[in-house]
């Protein structure tokens, strides 16, 4: 099948079937890495013509290697760059899906799959600008980056890459990875990431003698559930320009104790994810919870742990009159629109962009209530549409 005849829509369609079954979730979240999708997009360059692209890869801490690709067009001083993330989150529990989740199906104007909006969308807009490229009229280069380990902090991904010297200061960095359906959200800042592990110690024994047991179940639930508290009561601030104004402290991932009910557990793990406003010092939070821990310690038995697995204090915010919002702005009003600069709780790539002092964009027009969730979809629509936002900037 040659790509470059395909109409427009088949061709996303196209790319979707080729990359969507491929999984592509991270080793820390039980898969594999990206390195065989990342194979399927170097293919897929290829087939278009485009072989002049660098491969980037590098092992984690498992010995399994996460690749990138990275492809730039042009011989300008300056790159427009769209950077689009090649990982997913797991389908979690397929029976609540409705289509195969690592499947595509086409319904209408939406492509269903995992990973099909985050980031998938914008890994399809990538290719499409390739398919209508045309190199001569171009006022920057176009530079993609297809990078990996997005979903689980990026230390082997953009963190990465970053470090290789690809990037300049004066580039134009544009990040498809969140937005809203009128295409009209241009996200400048993100809240600060904190991903905490508590593991609770008591003493595991048969439930009908509890006098002998410390149940670490009970204390961690009473734990949580007062460190919840606390947060929320002392970190309070709201900020209107996030689309939620407020940080956030939520429960979230608990490991397996024990298999059977009579047994009171000794072991418990839990974890907790925060989105917390850029002016609260992520330090200053952790020592909060190691206040509370010690403080409840000396009224339980249980001795509890607690490790940060995730820590990115949030970078300084992309200046509202940056020259990558001022394009952007430009061409959205051209659909007829307002564009608006928000914040994001969720953490993308340019944070890390933010902190080397490149100012990014996340920008994309797409359904905002999709990513991570069963039937994650994309509309072939919204891809159609930011192709001609693009190409307004960089031609």
């Amino acid at each position: 099948m040659d790509l470059m005849t395909l109409d427009d829509k088949d061709f996303i369609i196209e790319i979707a079937k080729r990359i969507i079954p491929v999984k592509s979730i991270s080793p820390a979240s039980g898969g594999n890495g990206e390195g065989e999708r990342a194979l399927v997009i170097e293919n897929i360059l290829k087939e278009m013509g485009f072989s002049d692209y660098k491969v980037y890869s590098v092992e984690d801490d498992k010995g399994i290697p996460r690749v990138s690709v990275v492809l730039k067009v042009g011989n300008m001083d300056r790159t427009v760059w769209l950077i689009s993330h090649t990982d997913t989150v797991p389908e979690g529990d397929p029976k609540l899906w409705t289509r195969p989740p690592f499947e595509v199906t086409v319904d209408g104007n939406k492509i269903y799959g995992r990973g099909t909006s985050d980031d998938g969308q914008a890994v399809f807009l990538s290719f499409l600008l390739l398919k209508h490229l045309k190199k001569d009229s171009l006022k920057y280069n176009l530079g993609l980056a297809f990078v990996a380990d997005e979903e689980v902090g990026s230390k082997y991904g953009i963190q990465y890459l970053l470090d290789q010297n690809i990037f300049r200061q004066a580039d134009i960095i544009y990040v498809p990875d969140a937005g809203a359906e009128d295409g009209m959200e241009m996200e400048i800042a993100e809240k600060s990431i904190l991903w905490l592990q508590f593991t609770v110690k008591g003493k595991q024994y048969h439930a009908s003698l509890p006098q002998n047991a410390i149940n670490a179940n009970r204390d961690g639930m009473e734990f949580i559930l007062a460190i919840d508290k606390m947060l929320h009561e002392k970190y309070n601030a709201k900020d209107e320009i996030f689309n939620y104004p407020y940080s956030t402290f939520e429960p979230t991932k608990h490991l397996k104790n024990v298999d059977n009910i009579n047994t009171i557990p000794g072991l418990e793990t839990f974890f907790m994810d925060c989105r917390i406003l850029p002016q609260y010092d992520l330090d200053n939070v952790i020592d909060d919870i190691q206040m509370a821990k010690s403080e409840f310690e000396q009224t339980h038995k249980s001795r509890i742990t607690i490790d940060p697995v995730q820590k990115e204090q949030a970078p300084i915010p992309t200046p509202s009159d940056a020259e990558a919002v001022k394009l952007l702005k430009e061409a959205l009003s051209k659909r007829g629109g307002i564009p608006r600069a928000v914040g994001i709780g969720g953490g993308t790539c340019a944070a890390f962009f933010r902190r080397k002092g490149m100012n990014a964009v996340v920008w994309s027009t797409t359904m905002p209530d999709v990513a991570h969730q069963v039937d994650e979809y994309c509309v072939i629509d919204h891809i159609l549409m930011d192709r001609e936002t693009l190409e307004q900037i960089i031609y």
